[in-house]
């Protein structure tokens, strides 16, 4: 493990990245126990200062999938939704509206995360579940059954890939992002062939991108999301990469053109109001409403449910004014 740590730990100008077949070598170090913790935090300190690239994060998400174990299902056009595992501190989780929707139109979603982790320690989607009162930990197979019956689940990412889970003190320790936080949004353990992700800043926006487009997903989108998440806000035009038929392309997605817009100013929203505001968006009261029709139309249109995004506005409008939403995501619950 040392000389990983001298190549990419050699300062400023003399860090030299690793090739993928040696970032894969130190990532399979790292996961199986062979790595000390003390030199797991170097590393990963080091790559964080050094800058990660596309190839290394390739390599670290490689060798965890190896390592994870899959959700036997039988659906086809699943959407992965890979949001901050530190949890949200400024935005509403309008993912699982979202998904609810998109369940209630026949495309099967999985939402994953962990128990928080920094540098964010955030509201995870798991808190907001848990306060909805979803089980959260489900065995394999009652995950596999949940999927195929309801188009809908979430995963403990850590109870599908236990070298994350047993990663995780160090991760506590070091208290700062590292490549690990990317990684893990990657795992896909249902094998799902379309992708939403969501970053931080714009500087990473196109790694993730080319990232994605390298792990071979059918159709992928990543977008520059409020807390890092996959959900674009709607008071503001996000910048938003979609990965297809081997390329990307950069979109601006301003919600004034789909005739929405909303400054919700909601922040450091607790579990439980994040809980209270899924609900009441579901049952059709305002709050947020704007922000999920928004990112629903997103979603909608890149597994193909709709030609357009406007097309998937609409269809997402009539899917939460019915109540079709809110009763999928009770018959998920129960």
């Amino acid at each position: 493990m040392q000389e990983y740590i001298k190549e990419v730990g050699r300062g400023k100008k003399g860090a030299k990245d690793l090739s993928y077949e040696a970032a894969k070598e130190a990532a399979e170090r790292i996961l199986d126990g062979e790595a000390t913790d003390a030199q797991i935090g170097a590393f990963l300190i080091a790559e964080r200062l050094k800058g990660e690239t596309t190839e290394e994060l390739l390599a670290f998400v490689d060798a965890l999938r190896v390592r994870a174990t899959k959700i036997s299902h039988h659906k086809t056009g699943v959407l992965d939704c890979a949001g901050p595992y530190d949890g949200r501190s400024k935005s509403f989780a309008a993912t699982i509206p979202v998904a609810a929707i998109l369940a209630a139109a026949g495309v099967p979603v999985v939402l994953h995360g962990s128990a928080s982790l920094p540098p964010k320690y955030g509201v995870t989607l798991g808190d907001v579940l848990q306060e909805l009162g979803m089980q959260t930990v489900r065995n394999k197979q009652e995950t596999a059954n949940l999927l195929d019956r309801e188009h809908l689940v979430f995963v403990n990412t850590e109870h599908y890939c236990e070298p994350l889970q047993r990663l995780r003190p160090v991760r506590e320790q070091l208290g700062v992002r590292t490549m690990l936080n990317t990684a893990e949004k990657f795992l896909n353990v249902a094998e799902a062939d379309c992708l939403v992700a969501g970053v931080f800043h714009t500087t990473v926006i196109e790694k993730a991108a080319e990232l994605t487009l390298r792990l071979g997903y059918r159709k992928g989108m990543v977008v520059q999301g409020i807390d890092g998440s996959e959900d674009i806000p709607a008071n503001r035009p996000s910048a938003v990469y979609l990965i297809e038929n081997g390329s990307m392309e950069k979109y601006l997605i301003n919600p004034k053109e789909y005739g929405l817009y909303a400054d919700d100013g909601q922040a450091g929203l607790t579990a439980k109001q994040q809980a209270q505001y899924v609900q009441s968006v579901l049952q059709g009261e305002p709050q947020f409403r704007e922000m999920v029709l928004l990112n629903s139309g997103l979603r909608l249109w890149l597994t193909s449910r709709t030609e357009s995004i406007e097309q998937g506005i609409e269809l997402a409008r009539s899917i939460l004014d019915s109540g079709k939403a809110w009763e999928k995501f009770v018959s998920v619950k129960e």
